[in-house]
């Protein structure tokens, strides 16, 4: 029985033995001291991205890694009061002096000892500095040109005014009269790029549907329509501007709808993710058409709502579909895939 028992303890201390030594995340086992906390034991990943040898490790007070004196403390803290800690990140100093920043994942072993995963992000967080900053600029030039653009545009509106007023043959007026129309639809789209410069700037997260909802139509003019939504609990990892897709698809019923009367937004789960149906009363859209609607610069207006939230959506790989009954109205279905939404 003892040497069954040894055997398993054996095979069992070679196992996490294996798993230490050969993860592809740097592993420390953090053991209390006179002095402060050091390092019991680390792995070579772990070693590598401080600059060092494993064996030079051992010994060496966990502290002096990291670049923030107080991060060691806050994340002891946290390690205290809840056991564990995942995704804590900080930044540790390699023993060159080079910073190198890290996703923590910690928790407690027996006697008081705590062992550490780190995964380097600073190449991550690096790309997303520069992906910030270019995406700042190419905000900064969409800015200056639609404001160059508008500028353009009023004073062309104004010397075709100006021309109205100067010529009394009808033809000559018809073909001002389209001239100004085709204006204020680049006048138009111009003013609606303005709300949706910071598509995809800011960082997905999960948002209850429901309260999304009940805000947006909170700020709309629905004369004689009943807005129902029946999504509690729901939510959805979407771009923070999902509140655009609900006030589009809610607008577009309303304007193309004909004699819409109510809005009803529900949801199905699926075997392989989940629907939400925002559904209309209203004529519906013809078959030819279902496809389109979605398309760059189709709608009147001057209009760019379906294709916008096609392409909110698309950031965190939703769709959409138009699948209603010509005739009876339009049912706008949103495809979740999985991991893409929760009930709380």
């Amino acid at each position: 029985m003892v040497s069954l028992l040894s055997l398993r303890l054996r095979e069992q201390e070679e196992r996490y033995r294996g798993i230490f030594d050969n993860s592809e995340a740097g592993t420390f086992v953090v053991a209390p001291g006179e002095s402060g906390p050091y390092i019991e034991e680390a792995n070579y990943v772990g070693a590598a991205l401080l600059g060092l040898a494993a064996k030079s490790l051992v010994g060496k007070e966990i502290t002096g890694f990291f670049d923030d004196s107080g991060a060691w403390e806050a994340l002891k803290t946290e390690i205290d009061r809840n056991g564990t800690v995942y995704e804590y990140e900080t930044t540790l100093l390699r023993i060159d002096g080079t910073a190198v920043q890290v996703l923590i994942s910690a928790g407690r072993l027996p006697g008081e000892r705590i062992v550490l995963t780190l995964v380097d992000i600073t190449a991550r967080k690096s790309a997303e500095g520069a992906l910030r900053r270019t995406n700042a600029k190419l905000n900064m030039l969409g800015n200056l040109t639609r404001n160059d653009l508008s500028v353009a545009v009023s004073g062309l509106l104004e010397r075709i005014a100006a021309g109205m007023k100067e010529f009394d043959d009808p033809a000559v007026r018809l073909h001002l009269e389209a001239i100004s129309e085709d204006a204020r639809i680049v006048q138009r789209r111009a003013e609606i790029t303005r709300d949706y410069q910071d598509l995809g700037l800011r960082s997905p997260g999960w948002q209850p549907v429901q309260r999304v909802i009940l805000e947006t139509t909170s700020c709309l003019l629905l004369p004689g329509i009943s807005v129902r939504s029946w999504v509690e609990r729901l939510e959805v990892f979407a771009d923070p501007m999902l509140d655009r897709v609900f006030s589009n698809l809610i607008e577009n019923a309303v304007r193309h709808g004909g004699t819409v009367s109510s809005v009803v937004i529900t949801y199905q789960i699926l075997g392989d993710g989940l629907t939400i149906s925002v559904e209309d009363d209203g004529k519906g859209i013809p078959e030819a058409e279902k496809e389109r609607i979605f398309d760059y610069g189709i709608g009147t207006e001057g209009g760019l709502g379906l294709f916008l939230v096609r392409e909110i959506l698309t950031i965190t790989d939703m769709t959409i579909r138009e699948i209603g009954t010509p005739g009876k109205g339009a049912r706008f279905e949103i495809y979740v895939p999985p991991g893409g939404y929760r009930i709380v």
